[in-house]
This record gives C-alpha cells, structure tokens and sequence, in this order.
C-alpha cells in the first residue's frame, strides 16, 4: 500500500526542537535494511495540489527526486549521508519561532480524525477548555549542514518525513525508527567511528572554560553547541573548569577516562588544549590514550590557531561562524593523526619538560604576544599598536640556534651558509656536572612529562588517591566557576625526575627488604638489579626523546646546523595558523612531522619587517626566493641558546621562562576530530 505521508523541508538559522513527549512503547522495529524507498507528498498550496516525490535512503546518503506532470520537470538532490550529522523521530515538535512544520493534508483523508481526550490532556485558553487535536503520524527529523563551495560554506538544512501508513502510532513509530537507525548504520559504515563509540556506549567528555574569550564561553556553549549536539544525538558529559591547571589535572588523574570516554572536545582557546595535551601525557597509560582518545577543539576564546589550521586540513569553513563549524567538525566522528613536540627548557639549573602542539617563538613575534598583553582591553588592535612600537624600537637577541634539517624535497634548494655544529675533537671537554648529569641518565629515559603546577609533596608513581569524580549536578551554580585562564602561569613547572632514585626525582620508588639479607652483598646486587630492572620498564612506559640533554652537545654525524649571531626572531610553527588570522607556515600538515622554522637575523629593514607582519594574514609573508635575512627551513628538531637573561619565550603562545630550549617533533602522535580521517 502507497504510503500516506508528507514530506516537508526548511532551511533556517537555528535549529532548536523541543523534547517530544515520552510516545508509548512500540514493537520492536525490524533490522535495519541497506536501502529504503518510500513516496512522499508535499502540498503545493498556489495550485492546491500535492507533489509527489520519491525519497530513497541508501549508503551514499538521502536522496529526493521530485517530478512534475505538468512540463515533465525532475527535480534531484542527494543529501549525502557525511552532510547528515544526525537524526530524531517521535511526535511531531511544536512549531518554533523562526519557522514551523509544513506538513501537508493526508492525500486520501481531507481532515484529521478528532477525539475526546481525557480531562488532563485538554488544554485550557482564556478558562474554557479547548480539544487538543490527535495525530496518528509518526515524524522523522534529518539534520544535515550541506557543504556548498564558492564561496565555501555550510547551509543548515532540515528534512522532515511525516510516516501515516497505519491508524496506529506505534506502528508509524516503528517505520520512522527504522529510517533512524538506518541512517545511523550507513553513518557508521562510512567510516565515522562516533558511531562505533555510541555504540559501545562512550560519551565525549566536554571541557568548558566559562571565562574563556570575552568571558561568554558558557552562553556560547548553550545557544551554539548544545543544539548541535542534541542533533547529532551525542551523549556527552560536560565538565567546568574552575581554576588554573584544572584540565590537566582532571585528564591526568581521572582513572576510567578511556572506559567512558571516545574524545575529548576543548570549548576554549588554545590554552585549555595545551593543558588536557599535556594532562594526557602524563598518564601512565599515555599510549594508549593518545591512540584510542581523539581530540577536538570548539574556537570560545580569543587564541584559535588550532581551531583554524584543523578546518584548513579539512577544506570547511570557518568565519563567519566558527563555533557552529568547530562543532561540526568534532562530531563528524572521524579522526586524524597530528603530530606533537616534545620540548626541553633550562632555567636556573632547573630542568623542565612539556609537550606543545602550535609554535614556540622567540624574539618580535613572541615580544608582540606578551607585551601587548597590556592593552587588551582594546582587541585585536592591540597587536597591530604594539607592531608599530616594536618595530620602531627593533630589538636583536644574540645567542647560538641548532637544527635538524628535515630529509625532505623541500630542503634540496636551501642553501645553508653557517658552520656546522663542531665535531667530538672540537667539543669541550665535559665538565664534571655534564659527567653526573649523563650518568644519572644512563639507564632511565631522558625526561618525564611535567605539568604546570607549583606541589608541595612527593607524589607516588601510580598517583591512585588522586582520582577526580564528575559533577553529575548539571544544574549547580555556574557562576561560582573561577576564571581557569586567567590565571595561568606557565613560568612554573615541575622539575623533571630522571629516575625514581634520582636525587631530585619527585616520583618515589619504595622497596621492603626484610631481615638481615640487607647487610650481605648478593642483597645490595638483589636490590640494585631491581631497581634497574624497573627503571627500564617504567622508561618502555613514558615518552623518550632521541635528542641529548640540553646539558650535553649534540652529535656531530648527524647533519646539526649551527648559527650564533644576532636575531630578530626565530619562530617554530607546525600548524598553519598561529591564530584565526594568522596563517603563518602555508605549507604545513597536521601529521607530515616537520617543524617549520622561520629566521629573521640582524640586519633586516623595518620595511621588510612591515611587509611581513601584514602578509601574515594571508600567508605570503615567506620569500619565495633566496634571502639573506629572512630564512624558512623545514627541521625535525631544534636547540635555542639564548644569551643573557633579557627576553621572551613563549610556547603555544604562553609566556615561558627565558632560558635554553631544544625541541624535535613526535610524529603523529595524538588524533584530533577532523571531517575526513585523513
């Protein structure tokens, strides 16, 4: 039999439904089938007609075809299934502000069946009660955003299919349900492992900076995410970061982080992302929550250079409305690998060691950053004020700049014209220091991961009392949330421990021997082999770097450039953008292990200068041909020593202590959401 239904469709700014109420339990629906067909109609109110059209549902996506009797016209679209990001059936919603339903007639009835209800479902309009009408319908909502290009955008799109093949609910319930989980189905067989991960029953774990941006971030969440997320049928659970290094810790210690979770999706700036980077690297099972975590990064706050390198990876829009195509992006359900940096950075014989995923500046760039910090008040003007004063008065730095450059073609041209690092002969010999400090490092890894936080106690390795429980109050009060940002101080770390017996290690490694057997020498051997033995088990576990200590030269055999001199800046970028506006290193990939590192040395004109700070914006502030001041070399590692004390590091756009830094890139190391895997 013909189905009787209706179809209707609407394009809209916002789309917001109602919760349906609760329907009555229906049959169980059948399995889900490769392909469905059903005719529709639509009611053509000028002509007073009805319009059939075909809707068939198939792996590639929705496909509608609509054909008029009159001029023999065909009208196609196939709304593909990755432009569909989700679906809902129930009742039909009540009608919203900004556009309602259009459902047509039933073709073969001209007015709907009314009731009497009961007594608590009529409603009551100036004191007399009014009959509610009943609709047997079932209604199928499909939420697609359809990528159009030029200009590249997203056009929100919402199609409804109105089931009315029985008399009864339930059984028009269980047609539309089965269109739903069709659509799930061929969802997940194209390869969007959100699906999969809804399946097994994982949420995505949300962290919000309320104060993040211009101080709106939970309104943002609420009036842009949060439809979506309802859209997208994504169960997730919300988490409110309350102060500084929250995020990290929360990460770093929640103990069934990967058994609830599939992603965690940052609704911040930059900053937040650095922190749940870093709280992952600290966990003991870092490896495996690198490899089955994908993360994802919503633009709330005024630093967003992930946010857009990630929708330049993917071909999506961004402005006019990030947020809405962040969101997108992160519940598409697909992921891709990108690379991290591992840095090393001495200051005052204290040793310290993090993990970065946008850029590490020293010199103009990195001035203009934390300077102009002064006049935020004023937005983004205040880099353009603080550019002019900088360049007025141009500061060099001196100091020394290894690097690795990287085996790649883009690195056949480039001419290199400083010396190179000097050979064993040429070394210094090491200093008593250098000798302790190699020996302490002969038989545990390098460095362990550290966190940006000031503690006053040893913390035990498997750090089990510290395990953080999510607020399932969903209502509380918000407002009593602390600016997390705010409050950021990244000059401080937690010295990194070489060892569990090193004299500065703040992990503890604790062994009962009972008896006199501690006296003989077969016991000390006992007990030093075992602490050998697991500290080269607990090095399998943590995250090594192939580069020396800061402490100790590097290798000679291995190609290090080395360049002493005066600088104006020495920028490392291995994302594209440094900020929305910012589209610094055009060439970079999010997973092609290569840090591009751009020098500008002493010597440079102020008007060079302006010319490349104003093309930064749109990406053609590199020389395309050989220049004897401005030099971009793609490396896979890098060492900085800085002379003097005067000056600014910063690492993913946060100040950090000035002193020498090195950093070499771990290819592919995390997953970031992306729309195409790829």
């Amino acid at each position: 039999m013909t189905a009787k239904a209706a179809i209707a469709a609407e394009q809209h700014e916002s789309v917001e439904p109602e919760t349906p109420p609760t329907p009555p339990t229906p049959p169980t629906p059948p399995l889900p089938q490769t392909e469905l067909s059903e005719i529709f109609y639509v009611e053509n109110r000028r002509r007073k007609q009805n319009i059939k059209i075909q809707v068939k549902l198939c792996k590639e996506g929705v496909y509608l075809r609509r054909e008029t009797a009159e001029n023999d016209h065909i009208n196609e679209q196939l709304i593909r299934i990755e432009d569909i990001i989700g679906s809902s059936c129930g009742q039909r919603l009540k009608k919203r502000a900004r556009g309602g339903l259009n459902s047509c007639k039933n073709p073969s009835k001209d007015t709907q069946e009314e009731v009497e209800l009961p007594e608590d479902q009529q409603s009551t309009v100036g004191g007399k009660k009014q009959q509610t009408q009943t609709d047997k319908s079932a209604y199928l909502y499909i939420y697609a955003y359809l990528k159009k290009e030029k200009p590249l955008r997203r056009v929100q799109t919402l199609r409804i299919l109105r089931f009315r093949s029985c008399d009864e609910y339930a059984e028009n319930l269980s047609t539309a349900r089965l269109w739903h989980r069709t659509i799930r189905e061929h969802k997940q067989q194209s390869g969007a492992a959100g699906e999969t991960a809804r399946a097994a029953g994982k949420k995505i774990l949300i962290l919000l900076n309320p104060k993040s941006g211009s101080g709106k971030g939970r309104e943002l969440f609420q009036k842009q995410v949060a439809p979506l997320l309802r859209e997208a049928e994504a169960q997730y659970d919300l988490q409110i970061t309350t102060h500084s290094q929250y995020a990290l810790e929360f990460v770093r210690s929640r103990k069934d982080l990967l058994e609830r979770y599939a992603g965690i999706v940052v609704a911040s700036g930059d900053g937040l992302f650095y922190e749940v980077l870093n709280g992952l690297m600290e966990r003991l099972d870092w490896r495996r929550a690198c490899r089955e975590l994908s993360l994802g990064i919503i633009p709330c706050g005024s630093g967003n250079g992930l946010a857009k390198s990630i929708a330049h990876h993917c071909n999506e829009p961004y402005d006019p409305k990030p947020i809405l195509h962040a969101t997108l992006i992160c519940v598409a359900g697909r992921a891709t690998p990108m690379d991290v940096v591992r840095i090393e950075l001495s200051h005052r014989d204290k040793h310290f060691v993090m993990y970065s995923f946008l850029s590490i500046g020293w010199g103009l760039i990195a001035d203009i950053d934390i300077e102009s910090e002064k006049l935020r008040s004023i937005g983004a003007q205040r880099f353009t004020l603080w550019a002019i004063k900088r360049l007025i008065t141009l500061r060099t730095y001196r100091g020394k700049l290894f690097y690795l450059p990287a085996k790649t073609k883009n690195t056949t041209n480039i001419e290199i014209d400083p010396v190179t690092v000097p050979t064993p002969k040429q070394s210094p010999q090491p200093t008593e220091k250098d000798v302790r400090l190699s020996r302490n490092r002969s038989l545990v890894r390098r460095s362990l991961p550290t966190a940006n936080r000031v503690t006053s106690e040893f913390k035990d390795l498997a750090d089990d009392n510290d395990d953080v429980e999510l607020r399932d109050d969903s209502n509380a009060d918000l407002d009593l949330f602390a600016d997390a940002m705010s409050m950021t101080d990244r000059s401080t770390y937690r010295q990194n421990a070489d060892s569990w017996h090193s004299a500065v290690s703040r992990r503890t490694a604790y062994y009962s021997i009972g008896g006199q057997s501690t006296r003989s020498n077969r016991s000390r051997l006992s007990v030093a082999q075992k602490i050998e033995d697991a500290n080269a088990e607990f090095m399998q576990l943590v995250p090594t770097g192939n580069m020396p200590s800061l402490h100790l030269p590097l290798p000679a055999d291995q190609g290090w450039i080395c360049e002493e001199g005066d600088f104006v800046m020495v920028h490392a970028a291995y994302t594209t953008h440094l900020a929305s506006d910012c589209f610094f290193a055009p060439d970079s990939k999010l997973n092609d292990g290569l840090i591009y590192l751009v020098i500008i040395r002493a010597g440079v004109g102020r008007s060079q200068l302006l010319n490349f700070l104003l093309s930064m914006n749109n990406g053609t502030h590199l020389p395309e041909q050989e220049d004897p001041h401005i030099l971009v070399v793609p490396v896979s590692a890098f060492r900085i020593e800085p002379s003097g004390n005067n000056g600014i590091l910063t690492v993913d756009g946060e100040h950090v202590d000035y002193g020498p830094i090195q950093a070499e890139v771990f290819p592919g190391l995390i997953n970031v959401m992306t729309t195409t895997g790829q």
